[in-house]
């Protein structure tokens, strides 16, 4: 199942944008659940598979899929996987997108904000794989 490099280098330059790493890759699935790429009901990467397609760290990846699933655009099924929800919720309208979305912001003081806020999540997930690990070690065999 190999990838053609032009897909893989477009993938790369997802991540390249000035927005964060996982933001970048949830805007572009966001974009291919919307085009119907991948459809209801269907699959999305793993964030395994997103973490070779982008070049990107596993929590980035689980943290791209995490916002998805925040919108709504997808599921988690346990042990099987992330998948797109159906039926979609709809689109946010242009008064929405502009209304009470800070990203549309680009002061300084937002972007150091909002670079904290990314750097805190990302040591949350980290945390929480770590207590995972553990709780896994303290569970007593069956």
């Amino acid at each position: 199942m190999g990838t053609d490099n032009k897909s893989t280098d477009r993938r790369r330059d997802v991540v390249t944008r000035e927005d964060p790493p996982y933001r970048a890759v949830a805007d572009e699935l966001r974009r291919q659940i919307r085009a119907g790429r991948f459809k209801p009901g269907e699959r999305v990467p793993s964030s395994r598979q997103l973490e070779k397609d982008y070049v990107i760290a596993n929590m980035t990846a689980r943290s791209a899929l995490r916002v998805l699933a925040d919108e709504g655009l997808i599921y988690n099924v346990t042990g099987r996987g992330n998948f797109v929800s159906d039926p979609l919720p709809a689109e946010p309208s242009a008064d929405e997108q502009t209304e009470g979305q800070p990203a549309k912001l680009h002061s300084a003081e937002y972007r150091e904000l909002s670079k904290r806020l990314d750097e805190l999540n990302a040591q949350i997930e980290g945390m929480r794989d770590i207590f995972q690990r553990l709780a896994a070690f303290t569970q007593p065999q069956k």
